[in-house]
């Protein structure tokens, strides 16, 4: 068999970077999920800083926006270390 003409497009480094943004961004949704039960919600900072590692690893903030159903405005505050409006 011959070698394909054109190499892999993303090394894998790229898709194991891509598949753990992925996999933060999910585990932010069910951080969320698990802590909008409660009234104190103690889980907010581990859901704040799994969206940003998240973010930091490509993944955009309409995929978090749609993965914890916060609005568009609190995931930018969240993403900009400001405080946001629970």
């Amino acid at each position: 068999m011959a070698a394909p003409a054109t190499p892999l497009r993303t090394p894998h480094k790229q898709l194991v970077t891509a598949w753990l943004g992925r996999f933060l961004a999910r585990f932010a949704a069910f951080v969320q999920y698990v802590s909008a039960r409660h009234t104190r919600r103690p889980d907010v900072a581990l859901r704040n800083r799994a969206m940003r590692a998240a973010s930091s690893r490509g993944v955009d903030r309409h995929a978090l926006v749609r993965a914890t159903r916060l609005s568009a405005g609190q995931v930018m505050k969240i993403l900009a270390r400001e405080p946001a409006d629970e």
